[in-house]
């Protein structure tokens, strides 16, 4: 019921703090690889799962020398693009509390790059890409060094 009175605030929306969210993954990287930290070719195995579970029919993982790339026959990307590599973007599909883990590439690693058929980004790091070729029914790619990155690379 209202009585007519305004609600009071507990809280002013000045007492809202902004997140600090590659701090906040570094703080707990613990919860997101089994060892307890970085791992790429778990990441990789991640990402891969993902496109699986978004419909993808066929995924691949290579590995060139520092990058590893997972690669899918459908853009398991193509609504998330951004946010997935910029903020904890949900992936319910996979089931409550779940989140995609292309924004874990961006935390850790030192490089990251994606492409589709229509174009290449960089997302992290410098531009020099992984040497080998996906194949031209592959609809997207993400890239990423196995070296573990700094926040200063962003």
């Amino acid at each position: 019921m209202n009585s007519g009175r305004a609600a009071k605030l507990k809280y002013h929306p000045d007492d809202i703090a902004q997140v600090d969210l590659m701090g906040y993954l570094e703080r707990n990287e613990s919860r997101f690889f089994r060892a307890g930290s970085y791992d790429a070719i778990e990441l990789a195995g991640m990402i891969a799962t993902e496109a699986l579970t978004l419909g993808a029919g066929k995924v691949q993982i290579q590995s060139d020398g520092e990058w590893l790339t997972v690669a899918a026959d459908q853009d398991w990307l193509e609504e998330h693009e951004y946010e997935a590599f910029h903020a904890i973007t949900p992936f319910p599909q996979a089931g409550p509390n779940s989140m995609l883990a292309e924004i874990l590439t961006f935390a850790f690693s030192a490089g990251v790059i994606t492409a589709t058929r229509e174009e290449s980004k960089v997302i992290k790091g410098d531009t020099t890409a992984p040497t080998h070729r996906v194949d031209r029914d592959i609809a997207r790619t993400v890239s990423f060094k196995r070296q573990r990155g700094s926040r200063l690379a962003e």
